[in-house]
């Protein structure tokens, strides 16, 4: 069981505007609160902390979705261009498929993370200490020690 500690408005309050600063106010957030609170409070300790690995993952995740679309599109466009076809004669179809689908996936991950953070930010001023995939028991474990 869970040691239980007695959670102030305050620290849910700053562990809701970690999770927030997803969607208004970027990594910077999470990074001052982190260390303005880093010593006086192990609940705001630990949302900062995984609201920081969530930034940082999450804008890794989608870097690579958009490199990986700008690849594709040079590719196909590369493949167009050696088919004979002009460069007057339009942009072929299937780029434009390619654009738009990957486009809509990148839109649907921006909501979803949006989404997922809005989720860890209600819970947390629950006074939840939810963990985040992977990276969660890494810091549940170096901020409250082993359970």
């Amino acid at each position: 069981m869970e040691n239980e500690e007695i959670i102030s408005s305050d620290e849910k309050v700053l562990a809701l505007v970690c999770h927030l600063s997803m969607a208004v106010g970027g990594i910077f957030v999470p990074l001052i609160i982190w260390a303005i609170k880093k010593e006086e409070s192990k609940f705001v300790r630990f949302h900062s902390l995984q609201s920081i690995f969530y930034h940082l993952a999450f804008g890794v995740i989608v870097a690579l979705l958009i490199i990986i679309t700008a690849v594709i599109i040079v590719f196909a466009g590369v493949g167009f261009q050696s088919l004979g076809r002009q460069a007057s004669s339009g942009i072929p179809a299937v780029m434009i498929i390619i654009i738009f689908s990957f486009t809509g996936i990148i839109m649907l991950m921006a909501f979803g993370g949006i989404g997922y953070a809005v989720y860890l930010a209600i819970k947390s001023y629950n006074g939840e200490k939810i963990k985040i995939p992977v990276i969660g028991k890494i810091i549940y474990e170096k901020v409250y020690g082993k359970n």
